[in-house]
């Protein structure tokens, strides 16, 4: 069996690292042979997926997308598809999916697979109908959240029947209690370290601000709290001037993108999230795989696991202020975070780890590719 793998782009980002957390579980325990294509150039994620034995072949379709040239983009993708003879493909990401399952349908691929991690900011009528026509190429869509099948569904017209539900998953040997903390992160003692991790960018706003302007509030209420932003992006720039301006620049540590972020996690007590919207928000349990207790908005993909008051606090989206009082409930109460993290990490275990993740993939994979071959649906799981 040979599964190829089409992404938009090698940078870091949650699809991104989903995949190789994908990919190294099944490269350890199922014999298939794998493949990626990035369609926009190579990136700094592509020498750990060399690392994992798969091989990454790099297109650079930019120029074609700048002159509007869809179906010369497809063909190039279609000939390398051709090349590889895949006996499934995996789009992930908006280019992957349009571009990548039209091309895979061309070139004759007999299970074709999308995975719809969420690019909700590209809702313009072009993108809704492109997606629309796209989920005919696809023999399934895997979506993150019951929260994101409704927005598909309702946003871009893509069938219910279409969806595979899966909550995203966690490596847990990585992301666990025990192990490295990072070396350049220390605190004193009686300080209450709070945690963002995400891109910075403009696309995929993980309202950051919200975050400083929560700490800037709990902070004048003396509550003795730093806040660790893990991540980089266009946005950087403004976010410090907003904690200069808040006067708590001093108390806000912009660390950059980081590959240790399970290590820059244990060096926290409390992870926060503010996207008004988060498909899921793998690294929300990340931070629960580690023990943390973690604060999430009343919205999105997350909620369908967080319980508020058992496994983590939730507070009304975009209010800073709730936000900020919640910071300070946590501050103030170790024994509540201690019971929030531990609670959190029972879940992680049971729940969200990469082995039953990719087991129950290739288990659909299995009854999906069994119809395409002309079996009655009533032999499919």
């Amino acid at each position: 069996m040979r599964h190829l793998h089409i992404i938009d782009e090698l940078k870091t980002g949650g699809a991104q690292t989903h995949l190789i957390t994908m990919l190294r579980e099944a490269v350890m325990h199922y014999g298939v042979e794998h493949h990626v294509i990035s369609l926009f150039g190579d990136g700094d994620l592509s020498r750990e997926i060399r690392a994992l034995g798969v091989a990454v072949h790099v297109l650079d379709l930019r120029s074609h997308l700048e002159r509007r040239q869809f179906m010369a983009a497809s063909r190039e993708l279609q000939i390398l598809i051709s090349q590889l003879q895949p006996d499934l493909v995996e789009a992930h990401l908006t280019w992957s999916r349009l571009l990548g399952l039209f091309a895979a349908w061309r070139a004759g691929v007999p299970l074709r697979i999308a995975f719809e991690h969420g690019d909700i900011y590209l809702d313009s009528w072009k993108f809704r109908i492109a997606h629309f026509l796209a989920q005919g190429f696809a023999h399934r869509i895997v979506v993150c959240s019951q929260a994101l099948a409704d927005w598909a569904n309702h946003t871009n017209g893509i069938f219910r029947s279409k969806f595979f539900v899966r909550h995203n998953c966690v490596d847990l040997a990585r992301f666990s209690r025990n192990g490295p903390k990072a070396g350049d992160l220390k605190f004193p003692q009686g300080t209450t370290t709070f945690c963002v991790v995400g891109t910075l960018g403009r696309g995929v706003d993980k309202r950051v601000d919200v975050c400083i302007r929560a700490l800037a509030a709990a902070r004048a209420a003396d509550t003795n709290a730093v806040l660790v932003i893990c991540g980089d992006g266009a946005q950087r720039s403004s976010l410090e001037q907003l904690a200069t301006s808040l006067g708590v620049a001093r108390h806000v540590r912009f660390l950059g993108t980081r590959t240790d972020v399970a290590a820059v996690l244990r060096c926290c007590n409390v992870f926060c999230h503010a996207a008004a919207f988060e498909p899921f928000g793998i690294v929300a349990i990340e931070a629960m795989s580690v023990g943390l207790a973690i604060i999430v908005p009343d919205s999105g993909g997350i909620r369908e696991v967080v319980r508020d008051a058992v496994n983590g606090l939730v507070y009304p989206a975009l209010d800073h202020r709730a936000l900020a009082q919640a910071m300070i409930v946590l501050a103030n109460d170790p024994g509540l975070r201690q019971s929030l993290g531990d609670n959190g990490h029972q879940l992680a275990q049971e729940t969200f780890s990469v082995q039953q993740y990719v087991a129950d993939l290739y288990r659909v994979y299995g009854a999906d590719a069994y119809q395409c071959a002309g079996a009655t649906v009533g032999a499919s799981a």
